[in-house]
């Protein structure tokens, strides 16, 4: 009998990215909304080593900002959860952001799950983690690209990312 293969963080983050890109592609998982998603992030054992680089220097993050001032796209959507605490979990803080790029009949999805294991009192200053992921889709075929960064400080060496992405699709909205 084969083993059932135990879940991880990437796998819901590549099935949520893939959702938000409306691909035909067999899950691991299904979540039907935004509490389930963030919930199924503290039932997952996520794993911190790996965790090395610094969010400056993840390439996914770069590739956003890129894409988005070059407004070399089609369509772009995003998506977020922000739900900053279950009631459950008063120690711990998950985020989610997404946006979805379409030209032609390519379609590049980004993905970054930001996760606090241990909160300070201030909680935007507190360290953690962020997944990023990367899918291409075209002509029927999609590649993937995972990245994992730490920070120290959410409000110096992340928000800044956050705020600038959120302007920059805001741009892309204006008439």
């Amino acid at each position: 009998m084969a083993k059932k293969r135990q879940l991880t963080i990437e796998d819901v983050l590549g099935d949520e990215i893939r959702r938000e890109m409306n691909l035909d592609t067999k899950t691991f998982v299904v979540l039907d909304d935004w509490d389930s998603v963030m919930h199924s992030v503290y039932q997952l054992p996520i794993g911190y080593a790996g965790y090395t680089a610094k969010v400056g220097d993840l390439k996914t993050v770069r590739e956003m900002v890129d894409t988005l001032s070059s407004t070399d796209f089609d369509n772009v959507k995003r998506s977020e959860s922000r739900k900053k605490q279950l009631r459950q979990f008063t120690q711990t803080m998950s985020m989610y952001y997404n946006l979805v790029f379409t030209k032609k009949g390519k379609k590049v999805g980004y993905g970054a799950l930001i996760h606090f294991p241990r909160l300070k009192p201030e909680p935007e200053r507190s360290g953690g983690i962020v997944l990023a992921a990367r899918i291409i889709a075209e002509d029927g075929k999609h590649s993937v690209r995972f990245e994992r960064a730490k920070f120290d400080d959410f409000l110096l060496e992340v928000k800044p990312y956050i705020n600038l992405l959120g302007d920059l699709y805001r741009q892309t909205r204006k008439p």
